[in-house]
């Protein structure tokens, strides 16, 4: 089992020799499948989560049962730190959305390593204040871009780290990620197949024109 992307990830990259080999002798592996909770809403924290393979959804559920999604994590990507740091419980629930493999850094040992280890700390504070930062960048998504242009952003960024042109995301999942309905997101993914733009495919989408979904984030409102 190869944990190679998530020493690379840079908030552990970064980390003296000595200090990311203490965390590494302490990590631990478990598997999730399709649509398995890897931790709910206002659960006591255990550790520190990294994606090894597949990927997790964070959200939240409405009172009408509706989820929004707040993020994907992708191999090589951490989550979880808040309820570590702060001692506090979980701030959302968390699924993962395929077959997957997480690394975990068990909450006591990192406390007891970064205790000794300011650069740990440190690290995991770096790791906390980009996560704000994407926060900040969806809410400035909601505010000032169209429903179609955040769902154009959400597919050009999910292609970053999928190989070709396919996205393999149902239409349901997509719209949560964004904040808007089904039936909102089957308009604006018909209106785009009309125009050449996509193709709906089973399970997902082939995107035919990145270029001009590019070009799309670019009109002013």
């Amino acid at each position: 089992m190869s944990i190679e992307r998530l020493i690379n990830n840079p908030w552990l990259a970064e980390l003296s020799p000595e200090s990311r080999q203490s965390l590494l002798k302490i990590v631990r592996f478990r598997h999730y499948v399709e649509h398995q909770q890897v931790h709910n809403e206002l659960s006591v924290a255990d550790g520190l989560y990294g994606v090894v393979s597949g990927q997790v959804r964070v959200s939240a559920t409405t009172q009408s049962g509706e989820e929004l999604v707040f993020a994907q994590i992708f191999p090589g990507g951490w989550f979880g730190e808040i309820a570590l740091l702060d001692g506090g419980q979980r701030t959302h629930d968390a699924h993962a959305t395929m077959d997957t493999e997480i690394a975990i850094l068990p909450k006591q040992a990192v406390i007891q390593i970064y205790e000794k280890h300011p650069d740990v700390y440190r690290a995991l504070v770096k790791l906390l204040c980009e996560h704000c930062r994407q926060a900040f960048e969806a809410i400035n998504d909601f505010l000032l871009l169209t429903p179609a242009q955040r769902m154009a952003k959400t597919i050009l960024t999910r292609l970053e780290v999928s190989s070709g042109n396919y996205l393999p995301v149902k239409q349901q999942e997509l719209g949560a990620m964004i904040g808007i309905s089904r039936q909102s997101t089957s308009k604006i993914l018909k209106a785009w197949e009309s125009q050449g733009l996509i193709q709906k495919k089973y399970g997902g989408l082939a995107i035919l024109e990145k270029n001009r979904l590019h070009k799309m984030l670019l009109e002013r409102l």
